[in-house]
């Protein structure tokens, strides 16, 4: 393995593979550490690599066939380098990094790609970083045995594999954490920003998970929670719509009425004068 260091912010360790370890093997040509590095940008049409990121400080746009991703700080990122691909950060980011190759590579990138939905593991449990740590360890050093260096890559594949249940069930514990934070707490000023802070996951991955366990976003959840409680009030109160309002969560009658209407079909005024005219109250 050779060590080019092309500056203090960065590492880039090489190495050529012998024609056995190519045709039947996992192992590494290029791998590397960046250190605080700003206004990074790589893109690319085809690399015939599985490239796996971690990222230590951070956060790491990632671009794969046209849908964004974004990776965080403790998080690891896949890409089947063969599609068009573009990840960059214009902030200050460190991260390590590791091109995968060999036969069967690829059917480690689908497994994870379809278990994951996404290419992208949050908050990476610890066992999955000991591994990748061990195989970057190997990367550094000189003379690495192929046959070891292949087995720790399959360790390290195996297990992201093997993590995504426990992972999934940890998302799920997570979301409906949010779900009944934004059940309970509708009342007040929350923001979606706030919830994703509270189970621990980027603004883009809460959104995109609440909407695949529930079906909805989360902010038009909270808003119909809002909405389902606010028809509760405007046909067992005589609170004025400007009350009712304030005791949703919202701040100016306006927004609420908007919101309502929208989504009902009627203002509240017009909905508490129907329903009571049509059931007789």
């Amino acid at each position: 393995m050779n060590s080019n260091n092309t500056n203090d912010t960065t590492k880039i360790y090489t190495h050529n593979s012998a024609p056995f370890a190519k045709e039947n093997l996992f192992y590494v040509e290029l791998a590397g550490e960046y250190f605080g590095v700003s206004d990074y940008k790589i893109e690319r049409d085809y690399y015939n690599s599985l490239l796996i990121m971690f990222i230590e400080e951070g956060e790491l746009t990632v671009i794969i066939d046209g849908e964004t991703f974004l990776v965080g700080k403790d998080d690891f990122g896949f890409i089947d380098c063969r599609t068009p691909h573009c990840y960059y950060s214009k902030e200050p980011i460190s991260f390590k990094w590791i091109h995968i190759q060999g036969n069967s590579v690829f059917a480690y990138s689908e497994l994870l790609s379809k278990r994951f939905e996404s290419p992208v593991i949050v908050n990476a449990s610890s066992i999955i970083l000991q591994e990748f740590e061990i195989l970057m360890g190997l990367l550094r050093g000189e003379n690495v045995l192929k046959h070891s260096l292949s087995a720790t890559i399959h360790r390290l594949l195996a297990t992201m594999a093997e993590s995504t249940s426990v992972q999934t069930k940890s998302t799920e514990y997570a979301l409906s954490v949010a779900e009944a934070y934004l059940r309970q707490n509708y009342n007040k000023q929350i923001s979606i920003t706030d919830v994703a802070d509270k189970v621990d996951m980027s603004i883009y991955y809460f959104t995109r998970q609440f909407h695949k366990q529930y079906g909805i976003s989360p902010y038009e959840y909270l808003i119909m929670q809002r909405i389902c409680n606010a028809k509760k009030l405007l046909l067992n109160t005589n609170m004025s719509t400007k009350q009712i309002s304030e005791e949703c969560g919202y701040n100016h009658p306006s927004t609420f009425i908007t919101a309502f209407k929208s989504r009902i079909g009627t203002t509240p005024s017009q909905f508490r004068t129907n329903v009571i005219k049509n059931i007789g109250l």
